[in-house]
Protein backbone atom coordinates (compact mmCIF):
# COMPACT_ATOMS: atom_id res chain seq x y z
CA UNK A 1 0.00 0.00 0.00
CA UNK A 2 3.02 2.39 0.77
CA UNK A 3 4.72 1.68 -1.64
CA UNK A 4 1.92 2.00 -4.50
CA UNK A 5 0.85 5.38 -2.88
CA UNK A 6 4.98 6.45 -2.82
CA UNK A 7 5.01 5.25 -6.50
CA UNK A 8 1.80 7.10 -7.59
CA UNK A 9 3.42 9.98 -6.04
CA UNK A 10 6.14 10.30 -7.80
CA UNK A 11 5.28 9.46 -11.43
CA UNK A 12 3.46 12.98 -10.94
CA UNK A 13 6.06 14.89 -9.16
CA UNK A 14 9.59 15.09 -8.98
CA UNK A 15 11.03 13.29 -6.34
CA UNK A 16 12.32 16.16 -3.75
CA UNK A 17 8.45 17.43 -4.02
CA UNK A 18 7.04 14.47 -2.53
CA UNK A 19 6.57 14.05 0.90
CA UNK A 20 5.73 11.28 3.20
CA UNK A 21 2.14 13.30 4.36
CA UNK A 22 1.17 12.91 0.93
CA UNK A 23 2.32 9.37 0.56
CA UNK A 24 0.12 8.53 3.95
CA UNK A 25 -2.27 10.20 2.26
CA UNK A 26 -2.91 8.53 -0.77
CA UNK A 27 -2.43 5.44 1.03
CA UNK A 28 -5.13 6.62 3.61
CA UNK A 29 -3.18 5.99 6.65
CA UNK A 30 -1.51 8.76 9.12
CA UNK A 31 2.11 10.58 9.00
CA UNK A 32 3.68 8.60 11.86
CA UNK A 33 2.06 5.54 10.88
CA UNK A 34 4.37 5.32 7.64
CA UNK A 35 7.07 5.69 10.32
CA UNK A 36 6.34 2.50 12.34
CA UNK A 37 7.69 0.72 8.50
CA UNK A 38 10.09 3.15 6.94
CA UNK A 39 12.52 5.97 8.81
CA UNK A 40 12.82 7.48 6.34
CA UNK A 41 11.41 8.99 3.11
CA UNK A 42 14.55 7.74 1.64
CA UNK A 43 14.15 3.94 3.11
CA UNK A 44 10.54 3.80 1.56
CA UNK A 45 12.03 4.91 -2.17
CA UNK A 46 14.83 2.61 -1.68
CA UNK A 47 12.51 -0.30 -1.07
CA UNK A 48 10.54 0.76 -4.25
CA UNK A 49 13.35 0.99 -6.52
CA UNK A 50 14.25 -2.96 -5.35
CA UNK A 51 10.81 -3.81 -6.49
CA UNK A 52 10.66 -1.87 -9.17
CA UNK A 53 14.22 -3.31 -10.42
CA UNK A 54 12.82 -6.91 -9.47
CA UNK A 55 10.02 -6.15 -11.92
CA UNK A 56 12.25 -5.00 -14.73
CA UNK A 57 14.95 -7.97 -14.56
CA UNK A 58 11.76 -10.23 -14.30
CA UNK A 59 10.45 -8.67 -17.37
CA UNK A 60 14.29 -9.14 -18.85
CA UNK A 61 14.42 -12.77 -17.79
CA UNK A 62 11.17 -13.74 -19.57
CA UNK A 63 11.95 -12.00 -22.72
CA UNK A 64 15.41 -13.95 -22.83
CA UNK A 65 13.38 -17.69 -22.41
CA UNK A 66 10.46 -16.77 -24.69
CA UNK A 67 13.08 -18.15 -27.68
CA UNK A 68 15.85 -20.79 -28.23
CA UNK A 69 18.39 -19.45 -30.28
CA UNK A 70 21.56 -17.59 -28.96
CA UNK A 71 21.05 -13.56 -28.76
CA UNK A 72 23.66 -11.77 -29.93
CA UNK A 73 25.27 -8.61 -28.50
CA UNK A 74 23.34 -5.56 -30.63
CA UNK A 75 19.81 -7.54 -30.09
CA UNK A 76 20.85 -7.83 -26.46
CA UNK A 77 21.62 -4.18 -25.86
CA UNK A 78 18.54 -3.34 -27.63
CA UNK A 79 16.33 -5.09 -25.30
CA UNK A 80 17.86 -3.80 -22.53
CA UNK A 81 17.82 -0.42 -23.11
CA UNK A 82 14.11 -0.35 -25.16
CA UNK A 83 12.98 -2.12 -21.54
CA UNK A 84 14.53 0.56 -19.03
CA UNK A 85 13.21 2.92 -21.16
CA UNK A 86 10.06 1.86 -20.85
CA UNK A 87 9.83 1.93 -17.12
CA UNK A 88 10.39 5.55 -16.60
CA UNK A 89 10.04 5.36 -12.80
CA UNK A 90 12.72 2.84 -12.31
CA UNK A 91 15.08 4.50 -14.24
CA UNK A 92 14.55 7.95 -12.18
CA UNK A 93 14.92 6.00 -9.02
CA UNK A 94 18.65 4.57 -10.23
CA UNK A 95 19.45 7.90 -11.28
CA UNK A 96 18.08 8.92 -7.73
CA UNK A 97 19.93 5.68 -5.92
CA UNK A 98 23.58 7.25 -4.97
CA UNK A 99 23.62 10.84 -4.59
CA UNK A 100 19.71 11.03 -3.01
CA UNK A 101 18.17 7.58 -1.44
CA UNK A 102 21.06 6.32 0.25
CA UNK A 103 21.94 8.98 2.11
CA UNK A 104 19.43 9.87 5.45
CA UNK A 105 19.35 6.06 5.80
CA UNK A 106 21.19 3.87 8.11
CA UNK A 107 24.19 1.77 6.43
CA UNK A 108 22.21 -1.30 7.38
CA UNK A 109 19.15 -0.36 5.22
CA UNK A 110 21.79 0.33 2.46
CA UNK A 111 23.49 -2.65 3.00
CA UNK A 112 20.24 -4.60 2.67
CA UNK A 113 19.24 -3.07 -0.13
CA UNK A 114 22.95 -3.61 -1.68
CA UNK A 115 22.46 -7.38 -1.03
CA UNK A 116 18.84 -7.46 -2.14
CA UNK A 117 19.63 -5.72 -6.12
CA UNK A 118 22.84 -7.99 -5.86
CA UNK A 119 21.02 -11.58 -5.52
CA UNK A 120 18.39 -10.36 -7.97
CA UNK A 121 21.12 -9.05 -10.94
CA UNK A 122 23.25 -12.51 -9.93
CA UNK A 123 20.38 -14.11 -11.54
CA UNK A 124 19.87 -12.55 -14.62
CA UNK A 125 23.46 -12.19 -15.28
CA UNK A 126 23.61 -15.63 -15.22
CA UNK A 127 20.55 -16.35 -17.46
CA UNK A 128 22.13 -13.50 -19.84
CA UNK A 129 25.43 -15.41 -19.94
CA UNK A 130 23.86 -18.50 -20.68
CA UNK A 131 22.02 -16.65 -23.81
CA UNK A 132 24.77 -14.25 -24.99
CA UNK A 133 27.63 -15.88 -26.58
CA UNK A 134 29.18 -12.46 -26.20
CA UNK A 135 29.60 -13.05 -22.11
CA UNK A 136 31.67 -15.20 -20.83
CA UNK A 137 30.74 -17.41 -17.62
CA UNK A 138 31.13 -14.82 -14.75
CA UNK A 139 31.00 -11.27 -16.76
CA UNK A 140 27.25 -11.17 -16.53
CA UNK A 141 27.48 -9.02 -13.42
CA UNK A 142 30.18 -6.73 -13.93
CA UNK A 143 28.55 -5.82 -17.52
CA UNK A 144 25.22 -5.22 -15.67
CA UNK A 145 26.90 -2.87 -13.33
CA UNK A 146 28.72 -1.00 -16.04
CA UNK A 147 25.13 -0.73 -17.35
CA UNK A 148 23.60 0.75 -14.87
CA UNK A 149 26.32 3.03 -14.04
CA UNK A 150 25.70 4.36 -17.60
CA UNK A 151 22.39 4.71 -17.16
CA UNK A 152 22.64 6.35 -14.37
CA UNK A 153 24.71 9.21 -15.98
CA UNK A 154 22.85 8.93 -19.23
CA UNK A 155 19.45 9.75 -17.68
CA UNK A 156 20.90 12.66 -15.30
CA UNK A 157 22.27 14.10 -19.31
CA UNK A 158 19.11 13.61 -20.75
CA UNK A 159 16.43 14.64 -18.03
CA UNK A 160 17.63 17.89 -16.43
CA UNK A 161 15.40 19.71 -13.87
CA UNK A 162 12.02 21.23 -15.57
CA UNK A 163 13.31 24.51 -15.34
CA UNK A 164 16.38 23.94 -17.44
CA UNK A 165 14.44 21.28 -20.23
CA UNK A 166 14.02 24.59 -22.19
CA UNK A 167 17.84 25.19 -21.93
CA UNK A 168 18.23 21.59 -24.50
CA UNK A 169 16.06 23.60 -26.95
CA UNK A 170 18.79 25.56 -27.98
CA UNK A 171 20.14 25.41 -31.26
CA UNK A 172 23.85 26.20 -30.16
CA UNK A 173 23.57 23.13 -27.87
CA UNK A 174 21.97 20.69 -30.38
CA UNK A 175 25.63 18.34 -30.47
CA UNK A 176 25.36 17.88 -26.67
CA UNK A 177 21.42 16.71 -27.07
CA UNK A 178 21.02 12.94 -26.29
CA UNK A 179 18.09 10.67 -26.04
CA UNK A 180 18.06 7.74 -23.16
CA UNK A 181 17.18 4.83 -24.97
CA UNK A 182 19.53 5.38 -27.81
CA UNK A 183 22.52 5.93 -26.14
CA UNK A 184 22.09 3.65 -23.61
CA UNK A 185 21.58 1.12 -25.95
CA UNK A 186 25.01 2.19 -27.87
CA UNK A 187 26.77 2.18 -24.57
CA UNK A 188 25.46 -1.76 -23.58
CA UNK A 189 26.34 -2.65 -27.19
CA UNK A 190 30.08 -0.86 -26.90
CA UNK A 191 30.34 -3.25 -23.74
CA UNK A 192 28.97 -6.43 -25.07
CA UNK A 193 31.46 -6.29 -28.17
CA UNK A 194 34.21 -5.47 -25.81
CA UNK A 195 33.44 -8.37 -23.33
CA UNK A 196 32.69 -10.83 -25.67
CA UNK A 197 35.67 -13.75 -26.61
CA UNK A 198 37.80 -13.20 -29.71
CA UNK A 199 36.46 -16.30 -31.80
CA UNK A 200 33.06 -14.71 -31.86
CA UNK A 201 34.03 -11.10 -32.40
CA UNK A 202 36.61 -12.44 -35.49
CA UNK A 203 33.48 -14.62 -36.74
CA UNK A 204 30.86 -10.88 -36.32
Amino acid sequence: MLLCAAAEAFDEMPYNAVTVADIARRANLAKGTVYLYFATKEELFLQLALEQLGEWLGEVEAALTSEAAPVDAEALAELLARSLAGRVRLARLLALQHAVLEHNVAPAVVLAWRRGMLQQMLQTAALLERRCPALRAGEGLRFFLHLHAAAVGLHQMTHPAPELAATLTCPTIGPLRLDFAAALQAHAAALLRGLQPDEVARSE
